[in-house]
């Protein structure tokens, strides 16, 4: 029987417990549908008018659908769904379709915000059932590092940036690297052995930031400050990255471009005995199109130092949209998102012939086994993500 949780939100241990008790019955849902609007980076208030708006959605889904609705958050809510293989793909694409049109109709200036791989995710019970627990144990902190504030909290300011400098500056690069510099294996996997790590992504955790520097400051709807402080965190990045990383092996780095044009990055290159070769430096396909011909400039200095180039950010269904190769990307990321598993076996020859051309392709935010079968029938062999790191740990 459908049934609504109260309004009130974190509700996530009540649907912790009914997923530890889920039997997979004829009569039970089958599908959890996960969707989260934290990363359009809306204020307090605006979560929570739209909170408002898509309640009207949820009720639908409920009425029509039979759904179980689950508040998380102002802007996390779960649905527990009996889907099959004729009405999937009609109910979460009318569900879809509905939350967009919350978006643009009332918050216009976030439309082009959405990420639809963030939005609205599926995972299948069936066989699935022990991610969906993992997913929802996990969820508290998922949805810190996701910008959900709770209790009191004020805007990010401009002047805040300046108290995580000073910050770095009191402890030492050290301390600071210790405790806020975090890192992502990528790893060679082929079927039938055992994970081989190839290198690490380092990045400085925003959570810990918020956490031990930035009490009680809310990052969300901080726009353009919000920016300012991601590239101030790439220079910090870059200045503690000896170390991190004091034999230079084989890592990644995160970065806008705007970054490779700072004091910090001139500062890495003029490190003359220790070139770049074994430094990849990924840059997210939106910010390469929003700044191409910085891009071009920063590939080019970065290439002539031996160092690669990578694109982040790639969603499957715009995998070949992209001409990676004409871009100078050697190593590109693809987001594991729900629907991939249909969508990257169908994009099986793009796939062959960015190899061919000399791309490898890495498959990121890898969080189950699914994704891993579904590299390697397309011929991925590279992966990253939580499931990756438990299994190299």
């Amino acid at each position: 029987m459908a049934e609504t949780t109260s309004s009130g939100g974190g509700d996530h241990l009540k649907l912790l417990t009914r997923l530890k008790n889920w039997k997979g019955g004829a009569e039970e849902p089958n599908h959890l549908i996960l969707v989260s609007f934290s990363s359009l980076g809306m204020s307090e208030e605006e979560d929570k008018e739209l909170r408002k708006k898509t309640d009207e959605s949820y009720e639908r889904s409920r009425e029509r659908r039979g759904a179980e609705v689950y508040r998380l958050t102002n802007t996390d809510t779960a649905l527990l769904m009996k889907l099959n293989e004729y009405n999937q793909m009609e109910w979460t694409s009318e569900l879809k379709v509905d939350l967009i049109r919350v978006i643009q109709q009332n918050f216009s200036e976030y439309f082009s915000q959405i990420d639809q791989s963030r939005m609205l995710r599926i995972i299948p019970l069936q066989g699935r059932i022990q991610n969906a627990i993992k997913f929802l144990q996990t969820f508290d902190d998922r949805a810190k590092e996701a910008g959900v504030a709770t209790g009191d909290s004020r805007p990010l300011r401009e002047s805040d940036i300046q108290v995580v400098r000073d910050g770095m500056r009191k402890m030492g690069k050290k301390t600071f690297t210790e405790n806020f510099i975090r890192s992502q294996v990528t790893a060679l996997i082929t079927p039938g052995k055992a994970p081989m790590p190839v290198m690490k992504e380092y990045f400085i955790s925003v959570e810990m930031i918020r956490q031990h520097i930035l009490t009680g400051v809310d990052f969300r709807g901080a726009g353009l400050v919000f920016q300012h402080l991601t590239r101030t965190l790439d220079q910090m990045l870059i200045e503690c990255f000896d170390e991190v990383n004091p034999d230079r092996a084989k890592a990644s780095l995160n970065l806008n471009v705007e970054t490779v044009f700072t004091h910090s990055f001139q500062s890495l290159l003029e490190k003359s005995e220790k070139s770049l070769s074994s430094l990849v430096l990924e840059f997210r396909a939106e910010n390469v199109l929003q700044n191409w011909d910085q891009f071009q400039t920063a590939s080019e200095l970065i290439t002539q130092r031996g160092g690669t180039i990578a694109i982040d950010a790639i969603i499957p269904d715009s995998l070949g949209v992209l001409d990676l190769p004409r871009l100078g990307a050697k190593l590109a990321k693809i987001f594991w998102r729900p629907g991939a598993e249909t969508v990257l076996p169908a994009l099986k020859e793009t796939v062959h012939s960015l190899q061919q051309r000399g791309t490898v392709l890495v498959l990121a935010r890898v969080d189950d086994e699914m994704a891993i079968k579904t590299g390697h029938a397309c011929g991925i062999t590279m992966f990253q993500g939580f499931h990756i790191d438990d299994m190299v740990r």
